[in-house]
């Protein structure tokens, strides 16, 4: 038997188990899976709107001229690299993270006795693909803190100190727990560990899946911290000369490159609480 058909194995005992305790199996999708279920959509819907405002964000003129480059002499335009693939990563993460979910493939969804061996060959397929964006978004990661050193140590625009601010603190730690989340995934759930993952899995796919929700919460703050930090460079603030008790009349006076930013980051905000609702475990009401 194969370490593949081992995992499928426990995890169709550990379902078995599940269903006999909750009866989730028997009955049809309750109210608040319906809930998830357009999280899911909605969540997935705002991955391009994100891409496409990140773009827009750093074509803007405040964001080192607008545009990206990857020349010496240009560290702004190569910094401009690093929310666009950040978000590119976490967009594709994003749709990773929801695959399960929205191939109706979840070990939440299913159980030995709804599964064909044709459904069991599916999830199969829909892991392989779950495990290869994870590895695609880690290697985009490294190349988006890449761009940053790059542009921190450039001799020609000027050297700028690294890891000074709580973005970048918090950056760091997340990225390792990334890391260590995708390692831990690939031994215990991509085959290669034979017998051990048999009685690895059924206990490792919990924590799987629990540090794998808590993981994209993280990375959306770091996000929204990342962006925050941007903003003070470019100056998201503007003059008044009275009280400003009524904001919205000095909406024209917010920069346009702020607007940007402030929508994206309302996006990733959203992704995060959307995704996070759709990956938690109600009972079928």
């Amino acid at each position: 038997m194969s370490s593949e058909d081992g995992e499928q194995d426990d995890w169709a005992a550990t379902q078995t188990a599940t269903d006999v305790e909750t009866g989730e199996s028997s009955r049809s999708p309750g109210f608040l899976q319906k809930l998830q279920s357009a999280s899911s959509t909605i969540s997935l819907i705002l991955s391009p709107v994100a891409i496409i405002l990140v773009s827009l964000w750093v074509s803007n003129e405040s964001m080192g001229g607008g545009g990206v480059s990857w020349s010496e002499g240009d560290a702004k335009r190569v910094f401009n690299w690093h929310p666009v693939l950040m978000i590119v990563a976490y967009a594709i993460m994003n749709i990773a993270a929801l695959i399960f979910r929205v191939s109706g493939t979840s070990s939440y969804q299913t159980s030995t006795r709804g599964i064909s061996e044709a459904g069991t060959k599916r999830r199969g397929t829909i892991k392989a693909i779950h495990g290869y964006v994870w590895v695609a978004c880690f290697l985009i990661g490294m190349v988006a803190m890449l761009a940053v050193v790059k542009s921190h140590n450039d001799a020609v625009s000027g050297y700028i100190a690294n890891l000074y601010s709580l973005h970048s603190w918090v950056g760091v730690l997340v990225m390792s727990l990334y890391t260590l989340q995708l390692f831990v995934g690939i031994f215990a759930f991509g085959g290669l560990v034979g017998g051990t993952s048999r009685f690895a899995v059924p206990s490792l796919m919990e924590i799987h899946k629990y540090s794998g929700a808590v993981l994209h919460l993280l990375i959306t703050a770091t996000i929204l911290l990342g962006i925050q930090e941007k903003e003070g460079f470019v100056q998201c603030w503007y003059e008044v000369t009275e009280a400003d008790l009524i904001p919205i009349q000095n909406y024209g006076k917010i920069p346009s490159a702020c607007k940007i930013s402030h929508g994206l980051g309302l996006v990733v905000l959203l992704m995060g609480v959307f995704t996070s609702f759709a990956l938690a475990r109600f009972p079928v009401l």
